[in-house]
C-alpha cells in the first residue's frame, strides 16, 4: 500500500507540473469515478485516488505513455 500511495504523491506532483492538466479549478482527476473529467484540487484528487483508486484506462495511457 506505501508504493500505492507514493505513486498517487508522484502522480499529483507531474500533474502539477504539466500545464495541460490545470485549470482554474485544479487538475484533472483521474480516479475511477472523475475518469480524467473532472479539474479538482489535489488534495481532494489524493483522497480520491486513495479511496477509489486509478481508472483502469487511465493506467494504460500511463504505461503507453500516452497520459493525457
Amino acid at each position: 500500500m506505501m508504493n500505492y500511495c507514493n505513486g498517487v504523491q508522484s502522480f499529483i506532483n507531474y500533474a502539477l507540473s504539466n500545464m495541460k492538466n490545470i485549470s482554474g479549478e485544479g487538475i484533472r482527476c483521474s480516479c475511477k469515478s472523475c475518469k480524467n473529467k473532472k479539474f479538482l484540487d489535489p488534495d481532494v484528487i489524493t483522497m480520491h485516488l486513495l479511496q477509489k483508486k486509478v481508472h483502469e484506462e487511465i493506467l494504460v495511457l500511463i504505461y503507453t505513455r500516452r497520459i493525457i
